[in-house]
């Protein structure tokens, strides 16, 4: 028995060396996968030769329950370390969690197994030998085909990432090797092809986990070097590199080309405004405008030794002056249309003559403030009123002169109201005031100030001759028996033309339908 652990135990020494290894060595956020797979990897190897110390059926099921959360798990990470090395940290961290809703399921399977057999239906002892009679359930085969899903993604992955680096032919055969070995020797298994006594997959994590271990000591998960031409030559973007020192060391033409042949020279300082931004922090990008007008996109990086030593920063140039123009203009044409869209709503809300709201405004807010009182149970009024003989003032003075009548009238009428209040043109010489959160007493009040206000204004005509127009008033407010908003304006109107027929020049009210006037 012992000696058929020695495979797994070795396993989980080479995967916890590596542990060791991905956390010294290899970047964030790379070296966190590798170092979480090594720990899956460790854990999977622990639990077989653990397992293995003692011909105990409750004993190695426990493991067997327990080793899930490494055989769950490895296949998502390798997938997580190729994802992240391959530059998919976007994909990753947007739907990483979705990865694991397969494995975290299986991971339940195992510890309920018992309640259901969808992992395995059969779980025995061999006599006098160390392997295990398993027969697998559905949910072992779905688990099995998902885990090699990933396996095979992630592998495709890092070999996009390395295919086309000549120099990485090495890391590039262990990175594909070592989990082709592990499927090569996990697959026959599960098949039912026993070639060992026990489960080989561990054997198969050995060899992969040196492969890997060597490959990674050749610097597999650190930046991966292009040919320079290749990469800096051919980009549509300017690029600098600078040592410790501030000096120039590296460019590409595209820099040289927005620079200058002689501010861009190797050996020299970076020019203007560049070299302020170089002793910035490093803060994502930001733009800049050269004397020549040019505008640029600048991005600074650091440079890092795989020890996190700084050596030096990376600067990205964009030209994006046109873009930039384009921005502009259309920021300018964006406010133009808002002030034009202003000014469109403004004109369909208002009375031209007046500048008060008209009507088709008036009941807009008027259904809104319904809504609003129906819902939380606000108070809600309304005053209307209406110019008294006004025909009279258009036949004495003119039209002109009545209209000047409406306007005076209505500036005379917002300087009596709140700002929840909307006075409006009813209609012809007849007006409307909404009052918001008024009762009906406190309405009245409203109604008796403009009454006082409005009638007591003098008007003078273009001869000099002075005169006044008296106004008549009706109030009511929102009551149980309104069934719309319809109804208030309708008992307010009846309180106005109560006012209108009893001598005008006063104010009277409805409550419910009793209409009364008001007398001063």
């Amino acid at each position: 028995m012992l000696l058929w652990a020695i495979p797994s135990f070795l396993g989980t020494a080479i995967s916890l060396y590596m542990l060791a290894y991905a956390l010294r060595s290899i970047p964030r956020p790379t070296g966190t996968y590798v170092a979480a797979f090594s720990i899956a990897m460790a854990w999977w190897c622990a639990m077989q030769w653990g397992s293995l110390l003692w011909q105990n059926l409750e004993y190695r099921y426990l493991l067997a329950q327990l080793q899930y959360l490494g055989i769950a798990t490895v296949p998502v990470l390798w997938l997580c370390v190729a994802l992240s090395y391959s530059g998919h940290k976007t994909f990753l961290s947007r739907w990483s969690a979705l990865l694991w809703v397969i494995p975290m399921t299986t991971i339940v399977m195992a510890v309920t197994n018992e309640f259901h057999g969808l992992l395995w239906q059969r779980f025995e002892l061999i006599p006098d030998a160390p392997g295990l009679l398993i027969e697998y359930g559905p949910w072992f085969r779905a688990n099995a085909a998902w885990s090699y899903m990933l396996v095979l993604t992630a592998t495709v992955l890092i070999f996009f990432r390395l295919g086309f680096a000549p120099l990485y032919r090495i890391q590039l055969l262990a990175a594909v090797l070592a989990p082709m070995i592990v499927m090569a020797v996990n697959l026959p298994f599960i098949m039912g092809l026993r070639f060992l006594p026990i489960d080989p997959t561990p054997l198969g994590f050995v060899l992969a986990a040196v492969l890997m271990l060597l490959a990674t000591r050749r610097r597999l998960f650190s930046a991966v070097p292009v040919a320079r031409r290749l990469t800096m030559d051919n980009m549509s973007d300017g690029v600098l590199v600078v040592d410790n020192a501030g000096l120039i060391v590296d460019t590409n033409p595209v820099a040289r080309d927005m620079l200058g042949e002689k501010r861009s020279q190797i050996g020299n300082t970076l020019p203007g405004m560049l070299n302020v931004k170089l002793h910035e922090p490093e803060s994502g990008q930001s733009d800049i405008t050269l004397a020549n007008g040019r505008c640029l996109n600048v991005r600074v990086s650091d440079v890092s030794t795989p020890s996190h030593a700084n050596t030096g920063r990376v600067i990205l140039l964009r030209d994006v002056t046109q873009e930039r123009e384009a921005q502009r203009k259309l920021m300018a044409a964006e406010e133009e249309m808002r002030v034009l869209n202003e000014q469109l709503r403004t004109m369909a809300n208002t009375d031209d003559l007046t500048q008060l709201a008209n009507r088709r405004r008036l009941y807009e807010v008027l259904s809104l403030e319904w809504e609003r009182s129906e819902r939380y149970q606000r108070l809600l009024a309304i005053v209307l009123f209406d110019f008294d003989r006004f025909k009279q003032v258009n036949d004495t003075y003119g039209h002109q002169q009545g209209d000047n009548v409406l306007r005076q009238a209505s500036r005379k009428l917002r300087e009596l109201t709140r700002p929840i209040d909307l006075p409006a043109r009813h209609g012809g010489e007849e007006f409307a005031l909404l009052l918001p959160e008024t009762s009906l007493e406190a309405a009245i009040s409203v109604a008796d100030k403009i009454h006082k206000a409005l009638s007591g204004i003098v008007y003078t005509d273009g001869n000099g001759n002075s005169f006044s127009v008296t106004i008549s008033l009706g109030v009511a407010s929102k009551e149980s028996c309104d069934r719309s908003p319809g109804d208030m304006v309708a008992r307010a109107d009846r309180a106005m033309y109560l006012s209108k027929n009893t001598d005008r020049n006063g104010v009277s009210v409805a409550r419910g339908d009793v209409l009364q006037r008001i007398e001063p």
